[in-house]
């Protein structure tokens, strides 16, 4: 028998051989010592102080002695070498090994054999011939040219189109109003959410607008007010020219134009507009319409005596308005301003000649307000 080359493997510090593995290079047994010493598989067994067996599959704890003392590590603890081997040639080293890694050279070079060995053959393959089943079938005499498979086969593929057709626009109609009913829902929530956003804001700004149109109107009332007394004020002082009430004209205007009409009307007719009027030691009591109030000065015929013109028209047009607001809104209702309480001790002429006079310039500052 001739003796193979060397191979090494790997032993413990007994010389027990792991037979897992054969290595042709002892570098690369070296290399697996690093690598099982850095792995935790299998187990280590320590028996009493200083011998260690390591087990690659793990120990089996039904071989262990429960008497005895011992400790089970994961991993490789004990001492590896590596350590020459040499075979007989009869023996292979499967038979021993199970495992058998082989040196980098020797590894090209038997790749390099094994591509070597493999030949081709360039030659003619001749693939079997498969038989056709439509081969004896004689088409002019097949139904598929007849009329009515035609007809039905047009039928088929008409229906099928619709079918598709039908199908696709329903599954779009649908796909539609799920889209816009999705739609819907987040345009309802954005509104909902603007408006949680810009109430608040929203009322501050509507209250603004409120108190500002509320001024703008007062403002505009006072405006067209101002305009209709400087009105007023021009038709009476026009009226008035050239008489002594006419420095009163500014203090009539201020009222409503019924009142004011009343003020000029009568005026005309009890002192012709400031021409014929009670004195108070020799002075103006400017008194032109006839008032009787009681007061402290009191001037000739019984009449009031007023402290300013203001004053006269302020004291009368008050007591005209108390009795317009009383439905009196005509010289005919307004003749108690002549008779009192009644008309019994006066001529019905004289009656008559008051109404007749006083209407005359009434009428002409009251139709513009309530014109025929």
């Amino acid at each position: 028998m001739k003796i193979k080359r060397s191979f090494y493997c790997i032993v413990d510090k007994n010389n027990k051989p792991d037979f897992r593995f054969l290595f042709e290079n002892q570098q690369d047994a070296w290399s697996k010592i690093k690598q099982i010493k850095n792995s935790t598989r299998g187990e280590t067994l320590f028996i009493g102080e200083n011998k260690k067996e390591f087990f690659a599959q793990g120990i089996k704890k039904s071989f262990i002695s429960p008497v005895k003392r011992i400790r089970i590590k994961k991993g490789c603890w004990s001492a590896l070498k590596t350590s020459p081997l040499k075979m007989l040639e009869d023996i292979a080293p499967a038979y021993l090994f199970d495992r058998t890694i082989r040196a980098e050279e020797n590894r090209l070079y038997y790749s390099k054999q094994k591509e070597n060995e493999i030949s081709f053959q360039n030659s003619d393959v001749k693939l079997p011939v498969l038989p056709n089943p439509l081969s004896g079938v004689d088409w002019d005499k097949s139904f598929l040219k007849t009329r009515s498979f035609v007809g039905t086969l047009a039928v088929l593929c008409v229906a099928t189109v619709l079918s598709v057709f039908f199908i696709h626009q329903s599954t779009t109609e649908k796909i539609t109003r799920q889209l816009i009913s999705e739609q819907n829902k987040i345009a309802q929530k954005n509104a909902e959410l603007q408006t949680k956003v810009l109430g608040k804001k929203d009322e501050q700004l509507a209250q603004q607008f409120d108190s500002e149109l509320t001024t703008f109107v007062t403002e505009a009332m006072k405006t067209f007010e101002n305009i209709k007394q400087e009105e007023l004020e021009q038709e009476v002082r026009k009226i008035l020219a050239g008489y002594p009430m006419e420095k009163m004209a500014p203090y009539i205007a201020q009222n409503d134009r019924i009142v004011a009409a009343f003020l000029v009307g009568i005026a005309k007719k009890e002192s012709n507009f400031g021409l014929r009027v009670p004195l108070l030691n020799g002075q103006d009591c400017y008194n032109y319409w006839g008032y009787r109030g009681i007061r402290e000065k009191m001037g000739t015929g019984g009449h009031t005596c007023f402290d300013s013109p203001e004053d006269a028209v302020k004291t009368v047009a008050g007591r005209l308005r108390d009795l317009v607001q009383a439905d009196v809104k005509t010289p005919e209702e307004m003749v108690l301003w002549k008779c009192g309480s009644s008309c019994a001790t006066h001529s019905p002429e004289s009656v008559r000649k008051w109404i007749s006079d006083v209407n005359i310039y009434f009428s002409k500052i009251n139709d513009k307000e309530n014109p025929s």
